[in-house]
């Protein structure tokens, strides 16, 4: 429990300093915008109800079924640049369905973040890419959005819960402080480092999620 806080507590001071560079560089739209502020609304719950059931929820089940997921798109997403795979499926939304679907994707996201400790954008950004057809870019850069109040609400749960003490809270200031200064440097690079370079990095970055998440005690 105490490493689940932890890692919130870094990531919440990472996704929003790489936000504010990113909003900085002018990384985001107003599509993106109106889908991140849905999403942010019920990953809010979401990751809220995600900390209260962190030792109710199956995780071994979930873990397993979020592996598959995340190889299945990471393969996708890495081999994009060189092979062309078609989607199975095309969605066109009108705005009521597109905010109802975000909703319900942020709510879902939202309890994976807080039960699981994670930002959630190995989940998000993949969605945003394939389902409301953003610009990879651009996707980052609302999925950070959506990423901020998500984490900070599974972050505040877990430490009114008491799964942080003053040992941890120097380990995250410090692994923080190192986030920060990355983040930074990434969300720097953001847009001009090239899409397709991109995709690739992002392919690998799923898969070796998987291999984290199912391999964590």
């Amino acid at each position: 429990m105490t490493a689940v806080a932890v890692n919130l507590f870094v990531g919440l001071l990472t996704v929003v300093v790489s936000f504010l560079r990113r909003l900085q560089l002018g990384l985001l739209n107003g599509h993106s915008v109106n889908i991140a502020l849905m999403m942010s609304t019920t990953s809010i719950i979401g990751a809220y109800l995600g900390a209260l059931l962190t030792d109710k929820i199956p995780e071994k089940p979930l873990k397993k079924l979020l592996a598959v997921l995340l190889i299945v798109v990471g393969l996708k997403i890495g081999l994009e640049p060189f092979i062309e795979i078609p989607l199975a499926f095309t969605f066109t939304f009108g705005f009521i369905e597109e905010a109802f679907l975000a909703a319900i994707i942020g709510l879902a996201i939202g309890v994976i973040s807080g039960s699981l400790g994670v930002a959630g954008g190995e989940f998000r950004i993949p969605a945003l890419i394939y389902i409301f057809s953003l610009d990879i870019v651009v996707a980052g850069t609302a999925s950070l959005l959506v990423s901020i109040p998500t984490v900070a609400s599974g972050f505040l749960k877990h430490h009114n819960m008491g799964h942080i003490n003053k040992n941890a809270g120097i380990i995250a200031i410090a692994m923080g402080a190192g986030s920060v200064i990355g983040a930074f440097i990434g969300a720097s690079y953001a847009g001009v480092v090239e899409k397709d370079a991109l995709k690739v990095l992002l392919g690998a970055i799923l898969i070796l999620a998987t291999v984290r998440m199912v391999s964590e005690p």
